[in-house]
């Protein structure tokens, strides 16, 4: 690490320190629950899709899985001028004694010296290092959320590079708990999107995934939630039939990115063939607002500086009635030239920009 580099990194450390009102980094040290929320936020705030989902802080390390909107009606009327007596519908509640668990996530990173050197050239030396972090856990939060089907004592990276086995997932949950909204291939089969399939086109499948969900649990912000590939299937068959008309390739481009009646998105780490239909908002991430721990260590027997970091965490859907999806691997693409399809412009759907923190976040 180069002489400046070091100054910057130490200041660094100095400012973590102050933040947390601890004596030193270069200790494991908890995070108060005030300064853990506002590290989860920005954590948050680093990927738009992330944003959007609700992070729930918890106090006990096993709970009932709350519901943060209304999936039932709460309008009526009841005579009360005899024995009749106005009875309030329950909301919030947890109908189906559904419970989350929280179990430890180590979100741990080294950074070589080169790199670090790269990173002091720069003023702004704390926001691109902590946001680099930041970023990271970010995304490796949506890749459990999409991936996750195991809990395992000890991890193994090699043999799971989605995450699969760090905590169990947003699907996970959705084909373990809700088989019905979760539709898979019969055995030996798959399911087909294109014109004789299963499916004509990707509309035709997000409002099939939406009539799964009953009318009394959509809350009107259901999203398509849709992976790159089927993206790119869809405009690639328009572009093929349209790519040399310049008038009807722009109109294509700048339709709205809705399918099914839905607005659309592509989240990072989302399967490429997956479709899901739900409100962001219900894709919950339980965290324990005292397990929040940091260190920030300078290690030069390896040549670089290393950054631990863990939280007790567990993926959850609220309501799962208002939540459902295809099994990506199960998808098959059958082109086919003359199946008119919506084209979207894919270059309009890259995600915000990394929010950098204030120094020493």
């Amino acid at each position: 690490m180069r002489p400046e580099t070091k100054q910057k990194f130490n200041a660094l450390q100095i400012g973590m320190a102050k933040k947390y009102a601890v004596q030193t980094v270069v200790e494991m040290f908890s995070v108060t629950v005030p300064q853990a929320i506002a590290l989860v936020d920005a954590i948050m705030q680093s990927d738009a899709f992330l944003s959007r989902i609700s992070m729930i802080p918890v106090t006990d390390s096993k709970g009932a899985v709350i519901m943060l909107h209304a999936p039932t009606t709460v309008a009526g009327r009841t005579d009360t001028s005899g024995a009749g007596e106005r009875v309030p519908q329950q909301i919030g509640g947890n109908k189906t004694e559904r419970t989350y668990e929280v179990k430890q996530t180590n979100f741990d990173v080294a950074v070589k010296y080169a790199t670090l050197d790269a990173y002091a050239r720069f003023p702004d030396f704390n926001a691109r290092l902590l946001n680099m972090i930041l970023r990271r856990t970010g995304l490796d939060r949506l890749l459990i959320g999409w991936y996750g089907s195991s809990c395992a004592a000890d991890t193994d990276r090699a043999a799971n590079p989605l995450l699969q086995d760090v905590n169990h997932g947003w699907l996970y949950d959705l084909e373990t708990n809700k088989a019905a909204n979760f539709v898979k291939a019969a055995q030996g089969q798959k399911l087909q999107l294109g014109k004789g399939g299963d499916w004509k086109n990707l509309d035709h499948l997000a409002f099939d995934l939406l009539s799964l969900i009953p009318e009394e649990h959509r809350t009107g912000n259901e999203t398509v939630i849709v992976g790159r590939q089927i993206i790119s299937w869809e405009s690639g068959k328009i572009f093929a039939a349209h790519g040399h008309t310049p008038s009807e390739k722009i109109n294509f481009e700048v339709m709205a990115k809705t399918y099914g009646g839905l607005p659309a998105t592509m989240p990072a780490g989302f399967p490429d063939t997956g479709v899901m239909v739900c409100d962001p908002i219900n894709l919950q991430l339980y965290w324990q607002d005292s397990s929040v721990r940091r260190q920030l260590i300078d290690n030069p027997k390896k040549d670089q500086i290393e950054h631990f970091q863990n939280s007790n965490e567990c993926y959850r859907i609220g309501d799962l009635d208002a939540c459902a999806a295809v099994k990506a691997a199960d998808i098959e693409f059958i082109d086919n030239p003359d199946d008119s399809v919506k084209i979207v412009n894919i270059g309009n759907w890259s995600e915000m920009p990394v929010a950098e923190p204030a120094p020493g976040a």
